[in-house]
C-alpha cells in the first residue's frame, strides 16, 4: 500500500497522532505512516533505556526529516536523575536545542524546574511517569510550567474534562499498546528486587512473572488463583478517541519504542485514518481488518478496550498470557518426520501463511511453541505445509504473530510534499527555476539560476515538454510535482543545466520548509552548561520548623505503639470521614496532631472525600505523593513531600519547596543520593511496591463490585517473594502491593 500525505495535509492537522521511535527504522515508518509527531530517546536519562535509541550524532538529522514533513519530535527525558547527572543532561538538552526539537517529556520535578530556569523558553511535556490524573495535579504542573500533560492511563473521562476546562495544558492520552499494572512513576518491584528502577528505565517486568495468590490459615497457605496475575492487557482506545477528542484530548499517543517498525507502520496506519474521519466530522470505529492488524502486530490476547474511562473498574489482568499471542488462524492437522530430526507440519489456516510470517501453537491456553515459517506450500483448500525442526501436534491452535506480508505492505507507506515549478528558459537570461508549496495558506518558495545565460538555438531548440520532463524528475527528494509550468523562447538547454537548477531550487525550498516548521521553537543554547548550573544552585531554608520523626500509621494497626517525640502520619484504609474520625479517636489524638498521607491516586469524586475528610477532621498537614497533594499548599496547609514524589536530587528540592512544600522525603530508590540540601523528613513505615486502579479479587473471582469478594489478608507469591495486598478506599478502591513482613 503507498500513502501520500501532503505538507498541506499536515498543517491543518489539530488533533495530533503521537508515534513511538525505538530506533531509525520504527522513526521512518511513523513518519511514512502519516504520524504528526514522533517521541524518541537518547542514549541515557529516558525510560525505554533498553530500546536502540537516538544519539547527539543523528539527532539533528532525524529533527530535520521530521520537519522537512511538518512532524514533531518530543525528546523523552523521563527518568529520575541524581545530582551529578545534571552536567551530562544539560549536554544532552544543549544539543537537542540546537537541533530544534519541539519539546521534552519530564518526569522528575527536579529536572522540569532545572530546564525551565536554564533554558526559560523549552517546552516541556510532563510524561506519564509524573502521574498527572486529577484536575490538581495538572494545576500544579501548569504552575511549573509545563505546556501539556501525559495523562496517566488511569485518568477518568470526567477528569479529563476538567482539566479541559479548568486550565489551559494540552492534554496527551495513550490510545495504543502495552499497558502498565501499577501506576506509573511509583512502581518500585524492579528496583527493590534486582536493583533495577523502573524510574531509570531499567525495569526488569517482573509484572510479567507468573504468581500464586491466596491466604494464610494457620500458618499453611492456601491457594486461591494462579497465572500471570500481574500483566496486564494491552490498550486499544481506537473505538473511544472521538468521545476523547470531545472531552479535550488533542494528542493520541501510541505505547511502543522496544517494539519493531512493523508494528509502528500498522498503528499509526489504523489511528491516522480514524482521526482523519474525525477532522471530517465522522464518529469512525475500529475495522475488523484493523483489529485483526492490531492483533498480529502485538496482543496480549482480549484488548483493554475502555481501559479507567469509567467509574467503574475494570478487568485490566490478563492472566492466561503475558506476551504477543497474535491473532488465532487455525489448526495443526497433521505432522510427519520429515528427515534430519525435521517435522512437515500441515494446518488449516485462514490466512494465507507465506514465508517470513511467525506463528505461535497453544494447547488450549498453554503455548507450546513458536517459529519462523520457511517456505509454506499451499496444498488445498486453507491448507498449507512447511517444514521445520520444533515439534508440535495434531490439534494444537495456531496464532499469526507476525503477518510478513500485512508489515511489508504498512511499511510500503511514502510520504511527500507535493510542489510547484516554474521554469523561465528565455534568450540572454539564466535559466530560472522556482519550486514552491503552499502551508498554512502561505506560499513557501525558493528560486534557482544557473551561471550562465542561455543562447538561442542554433538548430533544434529544446522544447517546453523536454524541459518539463527533466523539471518533473524528484527521485530522492521527497518531493512530488504536481505543478509545472515552463517558458522557453527558443534556446538550447542542456539536461545537465536543468537538472542542476531544479535540484538547488528543492534544496532551496527543503531548507525553507524546515525553517517554516520551525519558526516558532525559539530556546536557545546555552553560553556555559557548567556555570548555568552552578547558578541554578539557590541554597536557603525550609521554613518547616519541626524536626522529629514522623511514623506513618497504617489504621489497620492503629494500636501501634508510639514512641515519645514520634509524630503520626495517618495512612488511613478508608478516607471517609468517619473513618478517619474513628482510627483518631482510637489514637488518642485530635486531627492538628497528625499529617495525612494522602493517596497517590485519586479522582475527582476521591478528591471531595478527602476535602470533607480534612474539614470536618481539622488536619492540617499533609503529606503528598503525587502532584496533585502540592495543590493544597497554596490552601491552608502544610504539605510534606512524601517518597512518591521520587525526589533524588537538590533541584527536585527546590522544585517542590517553590510549590509551597514545606519539607520533604527521599525518594526509597535513591536514599544514598548525596546532600539534597534543606530540610529533610524521615516517616517511618512500610512503603507500598505498586499502587493499582484494578481491584485482583475481580482478576482472582471474576466478581464485580455488587458481588465484592475483597477480604483482608490476599498474599501474591512467587518463589520465595511474598506481597501483601491492601485496599485503600476513597470513593472508589484502589489497592497497593508491600512486601510482607515488612
Amino acid at each position: 500500500m503507498r500513502r501520500d500525505i501532503s505538507a498541506q495535509e499536515v498543517d491543518t492537522v489539530t488533533l495530533e497522532l503521537l508515534a513511538p521511535a525505538g530506533d531509525v527504522k520504527s522513526f521512518e515508518a511513523a513518519i511514512a505512516s502519516g504520524a504528526d509527531a514522533v517521541y524518541l530517546g537518547l542514549d541515557d536519562f529516558n525510560a525505554r533505556m533498553k530500546a536502540e535509541n537516538f544519539n547527539l550524532d543523528n539527532i539533528s538529522a532525524v529533527v530535520r526529516h521530521a520537519h522537512f514533513f511538518g512532524v514533531k519530535v518530543y525528546v523523552t527525558i523521563n527518568t529520575i536523575l541524581q545530582n551529578q547527572e545534571f552536567n551530562s543532561l544539560f549536554n544532552i538538552v544543549q544539543g537537542c536545542v540546537r537541533a530544534k526539537v519541539d519539546a521534552y517529556l519530564v518526569q522528575d520535578l527536579g529536572v522540569a524546574y532545572a530546564l525551565k530556569k536554564a533554558f526559560p523558553d523549552i517546552v516541556l511535556h510532563a510524561s506519564t511517569q509524573m502521574g498527572v490524573h486529577n484536575l490538581y495535579g495538572a494545576k500544579v504542573a501548569e504552575k511549573m510550567g509545563i505546556k501539556r500533560v501525559v495523562l496517566s492511563r488511569e485518568t477518568k473521562l470526567e477528569d479529563i474534562k476538567e482539566i479541559r476546562k479548568n486550565t489551559n495544558l494540552e492534554i496527551e492520552y495513550f490510545v495504543q499498546g502495552a499497558l502498565c499494572v501499577a501506576f506509573s512513576g511509583n512502581c518500585y518491584m524492579s528496583a527493590k528486587e534486582q536493583g533495577a528502577s523502573g524510574n531509570r528505565g531499567l525495569c526488569k517486568q517482573l509484572c510479567r512473572l507468573p504468581y500464586v495468590a491466596g491466604y494464610y490459615k494457620n500458618d499453611k497457605f492456601e491457594k486461591a488463583g494462579e497465572g500471570y496475575l500481574l500483566s496486564a492487557k494491552d490498550l486499544c482506545l481506537a473505538n473511544n478517541v472521538k468521545e476523547l477528542v470531545d472531552v479535550g484530548v488533542t494528542s493520541f499517543k501510541i505505547e511502543g519504542r522496544l517494539r519493531r517498525e512493523g508494528y509502528v507502520a500498522k498503528a499509526v496506519e489504523v489511528y491516522r485514518r480514524i482521526l482523519d474521519e474525525i477532522k471530517e466530522g465522522g464518529r469512525p470505529s475500529l475495522r475488523d481488518e484493523e483489529r485483526y492488524s492490531l492483533e498480529t502486530a502485538f496482543s496480549r490476547g482480549k484488548y483493554l478496550e475502555r481501559a479507567y474511562l469509567d467509574n467503574g473498574t475494570p478487568f485490566v489482568v490478563e492472566k492466561r498470557f503475558n506476551n504477543h499471542i497474535g491473532k488465532r488462524i487455525g489448526v495443526v492437522k497433521k505432522v510427519s518426520p520429515f528427515k534430519d530430526g525435521l517435522f512437515e507440519v500441515i494446518i488449516e489456516s485462514i490466512h494465507p501463511l507465506v514465508s517470513g510470517d511467525g506463528l505461535k501453537f497453544f494447547d488450549g491456553d498453554v503455548e507450546k511453541a513458536s517459529l519462523g515459517v520457511g517456505n509454506p506450500k499451499n496444498i488445498g483448500k486453507d491448507l498449507y505445509s512447511f517444514v521445520t525442526k520444533t515439534a508440535v501436534k495434531v490439534g494444537y491452535w495456531v496464532n499469526l504473530t507476525l503477518d510478513k506480508a500485512g508489515e511489508d505492505a504498512a511499511l510500503d507507506a511514502s510520504r511527500y510534499v507535493y510542489v510547484g515549478l516554474e521554469a523561465e528558459a528565455l534568450q540572454g537570461k539564466p535559466l530560472k527555476i522556482k519550486a514552491f508549496t503552499s502551508l498554512g495558506g502561505e506560499r513557501i518558495e525558493y528560486s534557482a539560476c544557473s551561471d550562465i545565460a542561455l543562447e538561442k538555438a542554433k538548430s533544434v531548440p529544446t522544447d517546453a515538454r523536454e524541459i518539463e520532463e527533466q523539471c518533473a524528475k524528484m527521485g530522492g527528494t521527497d518531493f512530488k510535482a504536481v505543478h509545472i509550468d515552463v517558458v522557453t523562447d527558443g534556446v538550447f538547454l542542456p539536461k545537465s543545466v536543468v537538472n542542476g537548477v531544479r535540484r538547488a531550487a528543492l534544496e532551496g525550498l527543503k531548507e525553507a520548509i524546515i525553517a517554516y516548521h520551525e519558526r516558532d521553537i525559539s530556546a536557545k543554547p546555552l553560553d556555559n552548561i557548567e556555570e548555568t548550573l552552578a547558578g541554578l544552585n539557590e541554597g536557603g531554608e525550609f521554613s518547616y520548623e519541626d524536626t522529629v520523626t514522623w511514623q506513618k500509621v497504617d489504621t489497620d494497626d492503629a494500636s501501634v505503639l508510639l514512641r515519645k517525640g514520634v509524630k503520626v502520619a495517618l495512612a488511613p484504609t478508608d478516607y471517609n470521614y468517619a473513618f478517619v474520625k474513628s482510627a483518631l479517636e482510637s489514637l488518642d489524638l485530635e486531627g492538628e496532631e497528625v499529617a495525612l498521607i494522602l493517596p497517590i491516586i485519586a479522582g475527582g469524586e476521591d478528591l471531595k472525600v478527602i476535602e470533607s475528610t480534612l474539614t470536618k477532621c481539622g488536619i492540617k498537614t499533609l503529606v503528598s505523593e503525587n502532584p496533585w497533594g502540592l495543590y493544597f499548599a497554596d490552601k491552608g496547609y502544610t504539605v510534606i513531600a512524601g517518597a512518591g514524589h521520587n525526589i533524588a536530587n537538590k533541584f527536585a528540592v527546590q522544585a517542590v519547596k517553590a510549590l509551597g512544600a514545606k519539607a520533604y522525603c527521599e525518594s526509597i530508590e535513591y536514599s544514598q543520593s548525596g546532600d539534597l540540601a534543606l530540610k529533610r523528613v524521615e516517616i517511618g513505615g512500610e512503603i507500598p511496591l505498586m499502587t493499582w486502579a484494578h481491584c485482583p479479587f475481580k482478576t482472582l473471582y471474576a466478581c464485580d463490585c455488587k458481588e465484592c469478594a475483597f477480604k483482608k489478608g490476599l498474599v501474591i507469591k512467587r518463589e520465595r517473594h511474598e506481597y501483601a495486598v491492601k485496599r485503600i478506599r476513597l470513593a472508589k478502591c484502589y489497592f497497593q502491593l508491600f512486601t510482607r513482613g515488612e
